[in-house]
């Protein structure tokens, strides 16, 4: 483990981070969709 350098490290997060965002934004936008259409019938 003492070869991942702190560059290395910061580069997954931020790997990890933007897929979060990528895969979560669409599903957040799909839930507020269903409950706004709920909320009309």
């Amino acid at each position: 483990m003492e070869t991942m350098t702190p560059n290395y490290m910061l580069g997954l997060a931020a790997l990890i981070i933007s897929f979060a965002i990528l895969f979560y934004v669409p599903v957040a936008y799909f839930l507020l969709k269903v409950r706004k259409n709920k909320k009309i019938k």
